[in-house]
């Protein structure tokens, strides 16, 4: 995995990385400090795995969830991510209540704070 770019480190994640599940597929944008969209809208492919979700599941802290929930795509961003010169903020990685920096904040919603890679 990369690094985060030298001016980003100590500061706070100014990115936030956007993972939805819109019509049936899974869209990543990367949303900049402002409101604007800096990388995306990328296609994951198809909303299409489902999981029996859980409260206390990794990334599900902020949310109670219970039933059929979307699987996150989690790898596929992880790399659209690196594409557009981008890495999870390695403090949410390391955050046991995330699912490696990855937040449920809807059924079909999944956010992460990110950085500049290196």
């Amino acid at each position: 995995m990369s690094e985060a770019h030298p001016d980003h480190i100590d500061l706070p994640a100014l990115y936030n990385a956007e993972v939805t599940g819109f019509r049936g597929r899974w869209v990543l944008n990367v949303i900049g400090p402002g409101p604007e969209v800096v990388a995306g809208p990328d296609d994951l492919g198809l909303v299409d795995t489902f999981v029996e979700a859980h409260p206390d599941d990794p990334g599900r802290y902020l949310i109670a969830l219970d039933g059929e929930v979307p699987v996150l795509p989690r790898e596929g961003a992880v790399q659209q991510l690196e594409k557009h010169g981008f890495l999870v903020a390695e403090e949410a990685r390391g955050d046991t209540k995330t699912d490696h920096g990855w937040t449920q904040v809807a059924t079909a919603l999944w956010t992460a704070p990110c950085r500049p890679a290196a």
